[in-house]
């Protein structure tokens, strides 16, 4: 089924403001970026990925549509104005209306795309189509949704692809004990071993939340939590990546090799502590993490000042010093106030610009730099150039909207443009009731 694209200037100018110790705000009105509607009816979570990859010069977009079924939607960058930019296939079989449920995307090696998806903690499967790209890359044909049952109801799934593995996949969900597990696969998408429990906390209602970065060829990084920070007052956040067989902590100490790890899984003080949770700045939660140019991991997250009330959220940096052998870390923003109870931990969202990690984007219902609020009462884009000391945000206001959310920005990985980013547009009420399109800023 084709879409014909409708795209819409959203803004009518930019604000822009600095936080840092020269200067506290600044206005300047300059001019407007245009906002397209990528996906009429579409949402996410964030611990899914990939949500959004670039082949060529399309877009491929994972997501839960309004009536519960996951989608992936094929976007022309060639053609953003024209009939016929956006190509709809529907995934799933079935429908559950839940934004946990939406597919994570995967190109192989081989050329073709790889959707994994499950319902959100409903039973015990995991679904998957593989699709081949015609050789313009505008059409894709579906293979047949294929299904594995497995010991335990399933959340999540995030894809990584390693060449110097002969090509292994990974999926990593949440499964087995409540914890996050992995699978692998070695053909190619076809059938996967596991569930293994990969990290595990406290009893089976705990669990880590885990965000994942893979360089394709030979590592896999993970930022995670002890648990929920609705559940776990001192959620702090680690880091450690997988690499060649073994998991190492951020400065190389090796902590375990791969049938270790089946056999008794890590915990989470294996890692290195990012953040600690315990401190007066509250509890934190994992929201993106990538690499910059020489390949170091780079991290996104929240603190809660106010601890569980979630209403003075807060946006942190951090990226790991190779010289210094350490991480760095400070708070960036104010993040505002939650999208909704008793979620009091949902932030309108942080993400990293893969291709210069120097530029972050956020989602917040106030002055970034300030904490005051703001005019609209509803969550704005904002885009941040931050100093390498992280001493000085720059920022950019890119969304002015008055009757609508602007909400869980993500810039796919080895895009091309000057800016690239997406993100959902509309009313948000819970998990499970929300009406929202993806819409995005692409400037080549």
């Amino acid at each position: 089924m084709r879409t014909a694209l409708i795209f819409c200037v959203i803004i009518a100018g930019r604000i822009l403001f600095a936080s840092g110790s020269s200067q506290s705000e600044a206005n300047t009105i300059m001019e407007p970026y245009e906002i397209h509607r990528l996906v009429p009816d579409g949402a996410w979570t964030w611990f899914n990925d990939e949500r959004v990859i670039v082949d060529r010069q399309f877009l491929y977009i994972g997501s839960i549509d309004s009536l519960g079924r996951p989608r992936l939607d094929l976007y022309s960058l060639e053609t953003p104005h024209k009939d016929l930019s956006q190509t709809e296939y529907i995934l799933g079989s079935w429908r559950s209306r839940d934004d946990h449920n939406n597919p994570a995307l995967l190109k192989l090696a081989d050329g073709k795309i790889l959707a994994a998806y499950t319902k959100h903690h409903v039973e015990p499967k995991l679904y998957w189509r593989l699709a081949d790209i015609d050789a313009s890359g505008q059409k894709l044909t579906l293979g047949p949704e294929l299904e594995k049952t497995v010991a335990a109801k399933t959340t999540y799934s995030n894809l990584f692809q390693l060449s110097d593995e002969n090509g292994r996949i990974y999926n990593f969900i949440r499964a087995i004990g409540f914890n996050p597990n992995f699978l692998y696969c070695d053909d190619a998408g076809r059938s996967w071993q596991g569930p293994f429990v990969f990290i595990k906390s406290g009893d089976e209602r705990t669990r880590p939340y885990v965000k994942y970065a893979g360089n394709g060829k030979d590592r896999i990084d993970f930022l995670y939590t002890d648990g929920h920070p609705r559940d776990v007052s001192n959620n702090s956040v680690y880091h450690l990546y997988y690499r060649k067989g073994g998991f190492y902590k951020s400065d190389g100490t090796f902590i375990k090799n791969i049938e270790q790890v089946k056999q008794v899984p890590l915990v989470p003080s294996d890692g290195t502590k990012i953040y600690d949770g315990a401190t007066e700045t509250g509890r934190g939660w994992v929201w993106d993490l990538e690499y910059d140019e020489q390949g170091n991991p780079v991290a996104a997250y929240i603190n809660s000042a106010d601890h569980a009330e979630g209403k003075d959220l807060r946006y942190r940096y951090a990226y790991w010093d190779a010289t210094q052998r350490k991480w760095a870390e400070r708070q960036i923003a104010f993040a505002g106030t939650h999208l909704y109870v008793p979620e009091n931990h949902y932030a309108g969202g942080i993400t990293v610009d893969p291709q210069d990690t120097g530029i972050v984007y956020i989602s917040a219902d106030v002055n970034p730099a300030t904490g005051k609020p703001n005019p609209t009462g509803h969550y704005q884009i904002f885009q941040c150039k931050i100093s390498r000391d992280m001493q000085d945000c720059r920022w950019t206001q890119l969304t002015f909207d008055t009757n609508a959310d602007n909400f869980r920005p993500v810039v796919p990985r080895e895009h091309s443009c000057k800016i690239c980013l997406i993100w959902l547009h509309g009313q948000y009420k819970t998990y499970t009731d929300y009406k929202t399109s993806i819409v995005g800023i692409i400037e080549k």
